[in-house]
């Protein structure tokens, strides 16, 4: 028995290969299995209708940094499937707080 089963989902799995259908069972906070389960069971069961599936997605460019401290959910990123960014990568970033951006990072807030 899993806490949470997704079903008929088309699944991209993040390695490359070309998505596939199935189902997926989450167990606590981790996915527990990935594949065909029709045998499978949970008190939460959610038919996504053949939608895609994917593990969480990485934003390479953001300027979060910003906006952080004042969304700490970052919800619009998630709402996206981003759960891993990388901030201050550009080379305008608060961090550390130069002098002349003061002004500017506090109109942020």
């Amino acid at each position: 028995m899993y806490d949470i089963l997704f079903r008929d989902a088309r699944i991209v799995d993040g390695t490359g290969n070309p998505w596939f259908h199935g189902d997926v069972a989450i167990e606590g906070d981790r996915i527990a299995q990935v594949g065909p389960l029709a045998a499978a069971q949970a008190p939460r069961t959610v038919d996504v209708g053949g939608t895609v599936l994917a593990p969480g997605f990485i934003d390479l460019h953001t300027h979060s940094d910003f906006t952080l401290p004042v969304f700490l959910r970052a919800d619009a990123m998630i709402r996206q499937g981003v759960t891993t960014q990388l901030v201050g990568n550009c080379g305008f970033s608060p961090f550390p707080i130069q002098p002349e951006r003061l002004e500017f990072t506090a109109r942020v807030r």
